[in-house]
């Protein structure tokens, strides 16, 4: 069984809690190393860090959930306690906006600070290191790898090949280019990518 093949694996059986708290009864602490976000009105959640998402579920007021990340613009981050087999990286937390209507408890400066995705856009994601091609040829030349946890915009798309952008994901300094569809998985609606027409190669006569 590869890497990723066993993360999914491990992901799926792992027990989903419930992240949400109801914090009505008690004062706004925070446990030791834990940063905790309270309800004071309705929170709106969303799946992604970009007020364009949809609306992924609702804090009502006096609930709580404790933070893991933050993004540069102020996005704060959650694990939403569900089974997540196909996500890595930022894609496994809930988002919510800094203009909500909120308290938090902790130090805030525990949280790590991750890179955000955006609305509307198809990625490819990692869970091991996945070669990057400058062909959708698996005997095609090397051009980079992205890195365990990583992603990248998905341009367009082959017959088990995807074209990636690196720029707009979390490590751009890796080179755009091509990966296997069975090295990654997909966030997103992967029917809005455009299929291009499978390349005709010349016959063994020519």
């Amino acid at each position: 069984m590869d890497c990723r093949a066993a993360l999914l694996l491990l992901l799926a059986s792992a027990s989903c809690g419930d992240a949400i708290r109801n914090a009505d009864s008690r004062t706004l602490t925070a446990p030791a190393g834990e940063v905790l976000l309270t309800a004071a009105d309705t929170v709106v959640i969303r799946p992604r860090p970009d007020s364009a998402s949809a609306v992924w579920g609702l804090l009502l007021p006096g609930e709580s959930v404790p933070l893991s990340g933050v993004t540069l613009d102020g996005w704060l981050g959650f694990e939403p306690g569900v089974a997540q087999a196909g996500n890595s990286g930022s894609f496994r937390y809930r988002w919510i906006a800094p203009g909500e209507s909120f308290l938090l408890a902790g130090d805030r400066d525990l949280l790590d600070t991750v890179w955000g995705s955006s609305a509307g856009i198809v990625y490819a994601m990692t869970f091991c290191p996945v070669p990057v091609f400058v062909e959708p040829d698996g005997f095609a030349t090397i051009a980079d790898s992205l890195p365990a946890g990583s992603a990248a915009v998905i341009v367009s798309r082959l017959s088990g090949w995807y074209l990636v952008d690196s720029s707009a994901g979390p490590t751009p300094e890796t080179e755009s280019g091509w990966v296997r569809e069975e090295d990654v998985s997909i966030s997103g609606d992967l029917g809005r990518v455009p299929l291009l027409e499978e390349p005709i190669l010349p016959s063994a006569s020519q």
